[in-house]
């Protein structure tokens, strides 16, 4: 996953923060989760400064790192 860091220095794109990551191909993903994941998630971002987004973007890069890479090619030729 590409991203920019957007700096104060930088043309930051409107409401962005400053330090916030840019997507370079962004693509909206809607997920229905139970509550008490979507709790957790937001307790973890709040620990760490960091957005919502930004946790759920690197749990799915940590499941699809562990996948062999042959499983992900099949299932994204479907």
């Amino acid at each position: 996953m590409k991203t920019e860091r957007v700096t104060r220095a930088g043309v930051a794109r409107r409401g962005a923060r400053a330090g916030d990551k840019k997507l370079s191909a962004p693509v909206t993903l809607f997920a229905a989760i139970e509550a008490e994941q979507h709790q957790a998630l937001r307790e973890i971002a709040f620990s760490e400064r960091r957005s919502l987004a930004d946790v759920v973007r690197e749990a799915l890069a940590g499941f699809i790192s562990q996948r062999p890479a042959r499983r992900r090619l099949a299932a994204a030729k479907r």
